[in-house]
């Protein structure tokens, strides 16, 4: 299985669709780091000449695109994550499954073998593509900006006490921040993974990849408008997001993972098409 999974990271990972994915993520980074970091670094230096003496310095912590969703580009990529995590492979295993791929690699390996490694690589795929490009703008806002902790009653901090692990952010910022990418690689994978069981069930390659953004949008309203804002994965994945807590973001992950896992592996297992 090893083997599998060797392969299929290196035709992912060198294809066309992850780098297209990276390209639009990043492409909204630098349209981002443009449009804000100027302003930032060019507030710093007033304040630093005392032009404005009491005011507080904008930091990198809260001016990277996954820091709150304030600003246009935020916001499209908040909204877009279940397709950037989806486009690197997502239409793989519909493709394996329509070009009798799947048949060959099971005639050498076991057939569970294959959808565990699909699985696995899916997940790492739609992470990745999703946490390089936030990587890459913490990295551009702290080349321009102090790191330094945050200031609790600046407003524009844009963190309050009543919001998950803000005391993590107050007190270590950069322990925050990871938490947040870890946070986002785990339910974009996932996401990534839910295109994987909707194949078994579609003549057509692009709904694989639309079916997971529909469940993050209509789970999202579900629970938003039954006031339950909590379990929505709009709220979980948004830093200034206003609801949720740790056992909220560890149930969503594993119900997305059963949800995913589950029917994509026993059909597969007993698919005699595969």
């Amino acid at each position: 299985m090893l083997n599998l999974i060797k392969t299929e990271i290196k035709r992912n990972f060198t294809g066309r669709w992850f780098w297209l994915s990276v390209i639009i993520s990043g492409a909204l980074v630098i349209w981002y780091s443009i449009d804000r970091i100027p302003f930032c670094v060019k507030s710093n230096l007033m304040i630093l000449e005392n032009s404005y003496p009491d005011d507080f310095l904008e930091i990198s912590f809260t001016n990277w695109i996954g820091s709150h969703n304030i600003y246009l580009q935020q916001n499209i990529f908040y909204l877009i994550i279940p397709f950037l995590a989806t486009i690197p492979f997502g239409k793989s295993f519909y493709e394996d499954l329509n070009q009798g791929l799947i048949k060959n690699i099971c005639i050498r390996t076991p057939k569970k073998n294959y959808l565990i490694s699909k699985y696995i690589v899916v997940f790492l795929s739609g992470g990745c593509a999703v946490v390089i490009p936030m990587i890459f703008s913490f990295m551009i806002s702290s080349a321009f900006l102090p790191t330094m902790l945050p200031e609790v009653s600046y407003v524009y901090t844009n963190i309050f006490p009543i919001y998950k692990w803000s005391n993590i952010f107050f007190e270590n910022p950069f322990v925050y921040t990871i938490l947040y990418g870890i946070t986002v690689f785990i339910f974009s994978g996932f996401f990534a993974c839910m295109s994987l069981p909707i194949t078994y069930f579609s003549s057509k390659s692009f709904l694989p990849i639309l079916f997971p953004f529909i469940i993050y949008i209509v789970s999202s309203m579900f629970f938003e408008l039954i006031d339950m804002p909590g379990f929505s994965l709009r709220q979980i994945l948004t830093t200034t997001g206003e609801q949720g807590t740790t056992m909220t973001v560890v149930l969503l992950a594993i119900s997305l993972g059963v949800f995913s896992f589950i029917p994509f592996y026993f059909i597969g297992v007993n698919n005699d098409v595969l």
